[in-house]
């Protein structure tokens, strides 16, 4: 198990930085290139196709906690990364999707490193009690 989450740590590192990138390029674009607008749109729609697509085969080969296991991966790594590759202050805690306001009004507008190890406790909490009742 512990192989196929460091594969989906690995993943969710890559998807944060080709986030970042396309964060960073955002800055970078007039407004009249609507062509490389919509390439960054569609990098969002296709990080969650890519995303999908590295769990995929865990699901066969691992079960099927392993959608628990990449959930809690994503809500503890991709948070700290993303910032870091954008170079925006490693607290900082998105504010455009639903799903960042909703962990803003939990974690404050600076809470990503609460929120980080927040679920990076229940990920290890969640390993414990896999060894115990699901071995």
């Amino acid at each position: 198990m512990i192989i196929a989450e460091i594969f989906l740590i690995i993943c969710i590192l890559f998807l944060a930085g080709k986030d970042a990138s396309s964060y960073l390029l955002k800055d970078k674009l007039r407004s009249d290139n609507t062509i490389d607008l919509n390439r960054i749109k569609r990098w969002h729609r296709d990080g969650v196709a890519l995303n999908i697509l590295f769990i995929l085969p865990l699901l066969f080969i691992v079960q099927w906690y392993i959608i628990i296991y990449a959930l809690l991966i994503r809500l503890s790594f991709f948070d700290i990364a993303f910032n870091k590759w954008a170079g925006l202050n490693p607290t900082f805690l998105g504010s455009t999707s639903e799903v960042d306001k909703i962990f803003i009004k939990i974690f404050g507008k600076k809470g990503a490193i609460k929120k980080s190890l927040f679920f990076f406790a229940i990920l290890i909490i969640f390993n414990i009690l896999q060894q115990i009742f699901l071995k």
